[in-house]
């Protein structure tokens, strides 16, 4: 599988996982996940390379909550 189909795939899992607080956008090496609500300033780039989760990187540093928690334990089987 190709970086691209991996990166929509893990998305479109992402988004059973988070939905409805947080949402991932593709893109070619990184997936975006970013809360719904506008005034919410969430902002997560889960870095991939080889078909795996190499980095998440916070935009904002802002307080983990449980919704970060339950991205991250979901992003444990893609290490």
């Amino acid at each position: 599988m190709n970086q691209i189909a991996f990166n929509q795939q893990l998305s479109d899992k992402l988004n059973e996982v988070l939905n409805p607080t947080l949402y991932s956008t593709p893109g070619k090496g990184e997936i975006t996940v970013v809360a719904n609500e506008k005034n919410d300033l969430r902002e997560y780039r889960i870095i991939t390379e080889n078909n795996k989760v190499v980095k998440v990187e916070d935009a904002y540093d802002a307080k983990h909550d449980a919704d970060y928690d339950k991205m991250m334990n979901f992003l444990k089987d893609y290490r």
